[in-house]
């Protein structure tokens, strides 16, 4: 099957689906009211609390790919005197590794604030001994930080995984009540990012440069659109 038969097959097998009431199922986005709700769920006097409130607030700030989260590594983060620059050393549309750096101002609230959260969650990794090496580490059920160990290549592994990330925003989502919070992913992060600055009056260009996206990109334009529906919406005003 050529390219253009594969995509007529695709066309009618999602119109099959249409007719029969099924949709693509998409994790919701965790927009910053729905952010700050799962914040709240996080102890912050636990390595748990802390290590998953920098791993959400970073995922909702970079609007990052669960990819580009799980590949941070310490080395990654340089605190200026405006914030935090984060060095995202590959991404889907950066298959060349030439790298970005994406720039994160401080917040105005403490505990969504990405720079004061990294900071607290690498200050934490710091009084354990733990100066390099991967950002976001998984913790066991005692609390403690896992222990890299060799794998088959010889090299430490101690990294979190993308489904390891996937599992703490489900989990935040869960304790803070979320309605289908079996339904949040660490893609929620991104969307929400991209759908809160959307609704703020971010520039499409602006967005689409801080995800790392093209500006034409569909899936951009799509968020732009979501929060362009109910800012413009036609019934809005009109005396209803």
């Amino acid at each position: 099957m050529n390219a253009e038969g594969g995509r007529l097959a695709l066309r009618a097998y999602r119109k099959e689906r249409a007719k029969a009431g099924t949709r693509t199922r998409k994790a919701p986005p965790a927009e910053l009211d729905l952010l700050r709700r799962m914040i709240d769920g996080c102890d912050a006097a636990t390595l748990a609390g802390l290590r998953d409130r920098a791993a959400l607030v970073l995922g909702f700030a970079l609007i990052g790919r669960r990819s580009e989260l799980a590949a941070l590594d310490l080395a990654d983060l340089a605190l200026t005197a405006d914030g935090l620059e984060v060095t995202i050393r590959q991404s889907k549309t950066d298959q060349d590794a030439r790298g970005e750096v994406v720039p994160l101002p401080y917040g105005s609230h403490p505990d969504t604030c990405p720079v004061r959260v990294v900071q607290a969650w690498s200050a934490a990794l710091a009084e354990h001994g733990i100066t390099t090496g991967p950002l976001l580490r998984g913790i066991d059920r005692h609390g403690r930080i896992t222990t890299a160990h060799a794998g088959a290549s010889g090299k430490a592994a101690a990294r979190i995984s993308g489904h390891g990330l996937n599992l703490i925003v489900r989990r935040a989502a869960t304790r803070a009540g979320l309605p289908n919070a079996e339904t949040y992913t660490a893609h929620s992060l991104r969307s929400g990012g991209a759908t809160t600055a959307a609704k703020n009056g971010a520039p499409v260009s602006a967005i689409a440069r801080h995800g790392r996206w093209s500006e034409k990109s569909p899936v951009v334009h799509g968020y732009i659109r979501s929060a362009d529906k109910w800012r413009d919406n036609p019934m809005r005003g009109i005396g209803l």
